[in-house]
């Protein structure tokens, strides 16, 4: 549905720019009447209402369209969620075997007190 909001727009905006007199020329010379702004208004509301009525005349397409959305949606969660764990194995920050890790151990990264002196005399 979203495809065919956006195809709609789209039509309705190029019908609402205006050309030059030679493309208006053309028009004319093929046996067209070119659309006014106004005439391209009416049918864009014509249109809206009956693509409102749409899954009205057709229930079965609209369900099976929303299945097919989430059904795509699922997958788009689940493709991403690949491709992020296939980077992460990629260019996980892992130091090379046998690189120098240094020599501190957990009690030398402990940081010192640098408290108030404890009162012992209590």
């Amino acid at each position: 549905m979203f495809l065919i909001r956006t195809a709609f727009w789209l039509t309705i905006a190029i019908l609402l720019i205006p050309v030059d007199e030679e493309t208006a020329r053309q028009v004319e010379e093929s046996g067209l009447r070119p659309i006014a702004a106004g005439e391209a208004i009416i049918i864009a509301e014509d249109a809206l209402v009956d693509a409102g009525g749409f899954c009205d005349r057709n229930p079965t397409t609209c369900e099976i369209g929303s299945r097919f959305g989430a059904t795509l949606a699922v997958k788009a969660k689940a493709g991403a969620r690949l491709l992020s764990d296939f980077l992460d194995e990629q260019f996980a920050a892992e130091p090379a075997p046998g690189a120098d890790r240094g020599t501190l151990t957990a009690e030398d990264l402990q940081a010192p007190w640098r408290g108030p002196a404890l009162d012992t005399s209590i």
